[in-house]
């Protein structure tokens, strides 16, 4: 019998000691108030509207052009540059493709808009022009008279 009343006893014990714990307490990430404001906050009130698309100081409109765009990606394999039109565009009429490396001037032979051929592309349309030579991102390109 007093194996029983041990293994009662040690049941009572643990059960006691199962009971007895305080549940843990779940950890919050509450912050602390305090006067000054927090660091990102303030920078996203600094943070300035991005920058409207100016010429560069460093690359000279053509007397004769206006400009049409800017370079948005080119495509080194096919020769395509991809850019949205400011003013509208059509097949034949010349471009100059001006930037840091590059001075390209050709008339235009083929144009796309998502993948179909056009012969007219609206203002603000982004739009696929085959170049004669290499471009890169950002060089302006002019529509001239």
């Amino acid at each position: 019998m007093k194996k029983k009343k041990a293994g009662i006893k040690a049941r009572a014990r643990t059960v006691l000691k199962a009971k007895s714990r305080k549940p843990a307490k779940a950890k919050s990430k509450v912050k602390k108030s305090s006067s000054r404001k927090s660091p990102v906050k303030a920078r996203a009130k600094r943070k300035a509207p991005a920058p409207k698309a100016v010429p560069r100081p460093g690359v000279i409109r053509p007397a004769n052009g206006v400009l049409l765009g800017f370079v948005e990606d080119y495509f080194a394999k096919i020769g395509v540059v991809a850019l949205t039109l400011k003013l509208p565009l059509a097949l034949g009429q010349r471009i100059q493709v001006l930037g840091h490396t590059t001075n390209l001037e050709q008339i235009v032979d083929s144009m796309q808009i998502d993948h179909a051929v056009v012969i007219q592309a609206a203002a603000k349309s982004a739009v696929g022009i085959k170049v004669i030579g290499r471009a890169r991102r950002g060089d302006h390109v002019y529509l001239l008279k």
